[in-house]
């Protein structure tokens, strides 16, 4: 039986390891608080970390499920019954076709900004004092 944990209404798998933002992975040290929350660990930290902790420092936690066997593979395609008939039938892109399909586009022209696209500064218009009694609203 798995133990799962619910933190803002999330449900955390115990079971299996999480990765943090930037690709740390946490898994459950098979331990909890006293407050009843389950304690993580990284590899190479003897430190434990609760895991409301992990998710509020490290942020949303990804599930790293482990890899499918060969057999749930099979049995994944198996589900389908196109894919037999699909390969089958061939259904599979010429290399050619393929290159062209993701060619990249050049980007289109930009155009060239010059000193004049834009409208003249209320400063160059009026001068400083000028332009502070535009500010106030005085002339």
């Amino acid at each position: 039986m798995n133990e799962t944990y619910t933190f803002e209404d999330v449900v955390f798998d115990l079971s299996i390891a999480y990765a943090d933002t930037i690709g740390v992975e946490w898994e459950w040290a098979r331990a909890w608080t006293a407050a009843g929350e389950p304690l993580m660990r990284t590899h190479g930290v003897t430190m434990l970390v609760s895991l409301p902790d992990v998710y509020k420092q490290h942020g949303p936690l990804i599930p790293i499920y482990p890899r499918p066997s060969a057999a749930q593979c099979k049995a994944a395609i198996d589900v389908d019954p196109n894919y037999a008939a699909t390969v089958a039938a061939g259904y599979v892109e010429a290399p050619a076709a393929f290159g062209e399909r993701i060619a990249i586009n050049p980007a289109p022209a930009v155009p060239q900004l010059t000193a004049h696209h834009l409208p003249p500064s209320p400063l160059e218009q009026t001068g400083f004092r000028g332009f502070l009694k535009s500010l106030r609203g005085t002339q």
